[in-house]
């Protein structure tokens, strides 16, 4: 006799997984015990952090029996615990006494669209279930949500099958899905970053540069959104796009429609929007959740107070509720009753008291706040929990010729003169760019005028600056030019922009036309600056955790470099339990010490 554990490690609890463990007690072939354990893990002297989160999720189950026995339940098992964007990783272990028992965990709501049971039968067109949204699965319940909406529970096969004839005749569709309106068609749907559904997964390789770890989480029951770069074979216009699979019975069908008439994906547009995600420090984070729930059972740790009962930040209402308002709910709410404290100069010291309750302490930490839509900043606390801000990002001027008259009055007016006459074409484009549209204080900002330096072409600047992280995932160099980021300093430091500027300048007039090997260096060198400006602080202010949030984030070339280079003398962390940038500043809010108007 053998007594085995099965570990699933998760970033996150994952209801799913909890349900899952809840229905293996009633295994009538093994005594079955199952568990749920938070640990967590200090940072020390050799970095552990950086092979672990904060905090990990362990859901476990144990069997005792002979190998027979247990191999049919490991491969049970091995076919139920579908993959989830959480899971850090999984194994089977030879136990000597149990760590569980025979209690239920406590889930919420653990309901899936589909699973390996009924997808097969209703997402495959030689089925005889095929289309058949109300398919019940006893695994996965998945018609539940479906029968909730009558206009979904109604369509059948003829009717999906003309919804996809509709699109293959050039119409955009506009339907009602479990999960709120989407928008689907096969040309480009407003302006902006567009969205992709992908009806063929078989192809994803060939529309998309996509790594092994991306195309897990495509298939995870998540069902996420990742920010994927295009091949060139794909011909997509665009240098980015947020790419998702089927995350409803109704896409699975309609996608399935599609596929066998050649589609390889479709635009679209969701109401209730699937969560963007960014793979750091070896997890898949949102960058902004739907919905958070912080409370003891979900944090491990008891939630600090909160000074205020609700608060808006953006598009997000955070509430505090129970015994001491120890639990959070944030959500997307336009209740304007709700106590506004969105102020872009305060969204990283948001961010920062969100990631400390979760934490469970506001002392000694580090904060790169790095925005696509707020003030972005690098902030630390002391060992009071007092926050300071070290440096934020420059505020460039608003209108082209102000740039190019601040690089003729500063000392690389004679590397800018050479790169007016050098390029006259790049220097025309620099007078006429108009930054109105683009974020105050942001690296999005900064990336846009570095494309048009190193010679991108785009249509708008948000395609510009997206061009540009194309271009930096793009990059095969070895080597990579230095970037200056000379601190300039004042009540908050930034850096000098003109010699940042100067800088990529100098050495596209050296010759180095490479704009890839341009926009990586532009990332990496700041990295390497700001892993330079922790250490500094660090020695007046033990810092001993530093957090990465903010959208700008979601830039997987940035995260992977500051991990890089920061990540050799500090331990790392993010959010786990929130997002990158949405309900995070909305939980810290109410914590913010600030008057209510």
């Amino acid at each position: 006799m053998k007594l085995l554990r099965f570990e699933f490690d998760c970033s996150k609890q994952v209801p799913w997984y909890g349900y899952l463990c809840n229905q293996y007690l009633n295994y009538q072939k093994l005594n079955l015990t199952i568990g749920l354990l938070a640990i967590r893990h200090q940072a020390d002297s050799h970095l552990e952090q950086q092979k672990k989160p904060v905090i990990t999720w362990r859901y476990l189950l144990e069997a005792e029996g002979e190998q027979a026995q247990l191999e049919q339940l490991a491969e049970q098992i091995a076919a139920d615990f579908l993959i989830s964007v959480n899971l850090l990783d999984s194994r089977i272990l030879l136990a000597t006494e149990r760590l569980g028992d025979n209690k239920p965990i406590d889930v919420t709501s653990a309901q899936l669209p589909f699973c390996q049971h009924c997808q097969p039968r209703l997402g495959d067109n030689q089925h005889a279930d095929f289309a058949n949204l109300t398919l019940t699965c006893e695994h996965c319940h998945g018609e539940q949500a479906t029968k909730s909406l009558a206009k979904v529970a109604g369509l059948q096969r003829q009717d999906i099958q003309q919804l996809a004839m509709r699109l293959l005749e050039g119409e955009t569709l506009f339907l009602d899905d479990v999960n709120g309106k989407l928008v689907v068609s096969r040309q480009a749907i407003g302006s902006g970053r567009q969205q992709l559904l992908v009806c063929n997964p078989n192809t994803l390789n060939s529309l998309f540069q996509v790594s092994d770890n991306e195309v897990l989480a495509l298939s995870s029951i998540e069902k996420p959104l990742l920010l994927l770069r295009p091949t060139a074979a794909a011909k997509l216009p665009a240098p980015l796009y947020e790419v998702g699979f089927a995350a409803s019975r109704l896409q699975l069908v309609l996608t399935e429609f599609l596929r066998v008439k050649g589609v390889d994906a479709i635009y679209c547009h969701r109401e209730n929007q699937q969560a963007l995600y960014a793979h750091m420090l070896g997890m898949d984070i949102p960058v902004r959740a739907p919905m958070v729930i912080l409370n003891q059972a979900k944090l491990g740790q008891p939630l600090p107070e909160t000074l205020h009962d609700s608060a808006r930040f953006g598009q997000y209402v955070a509430k505090a509720s129970g015994k001491r308002q120890q639990q959070l709910t944030v959500s997307l709410s336009d209740d304007e009753s709700i106590w506004d404290s969105t102020e872009a100069s305060n969204a990283a010291q948001c961010a920062l008291l969100g990631i400390a309750a979760e934490d469970g302490s506001s002392n000694n930490l580090g904060l790169l706040y790095f925005s696509d839509e707020y003030c972005s900043q690098l902030l630390t606390s002391d060992d009071k929990g007092n926050v300071s801000c070290f440096m934020q990002i420059p505020e460039l001027p608003v209108h082209g010729r102000e740039i190019v008259a601040a690089l003729e009055a500063s000392p690389q007016q004679g590397v800018f003169a050479k790169f007016a006459e050098q390029y006259p074409e790049l220097y025309q484009r620099l007078m006429q760019l108009d930054l109105s549209d683009c974020p105050k204080q942001s690296l999005k900002t900064l990336w846009v005028v570095a494309a048009v330096i190193i010679g991108i072409q785009a249509d708008s600047n948000a395609q510009l600056a997206d061009a540009f992280v194309a271009a930096a995932m793009s990059n095969t160099s070895a080597n990579a030019p230095r970037i200056d980021y000379p601190l300039v300093s004042g009540d908050s430091a930034s850096f000098n922009w003109c010699k940042t500027f100067g800088t990529l300048i100098s050495f596209r007039l050296a010759g180095d036309e490479d704009a890839a090997k341009l926009a990586f260096a532009m990332n990496d060198s700041l990295a390497d600056f700001i892993a330079n400006w922790i250490e500094r602080l660090d020695l007046n202010t033990a810092i001993r955790r530093v957090y990465l949030a903010g959208s700008s984030f979601a830039n997987p070339v940035l995260g992977r470099r500051i991990a890089l280079r920061l990540g050799k003398n500090f331990a790392l962390g993010v959010s786990q339990m929130q997002d990158l940038d949405g309900a995070l500043l909305a939980a810290g809010a109410l914590y913010l010490r600030q008057r209510r108007r």
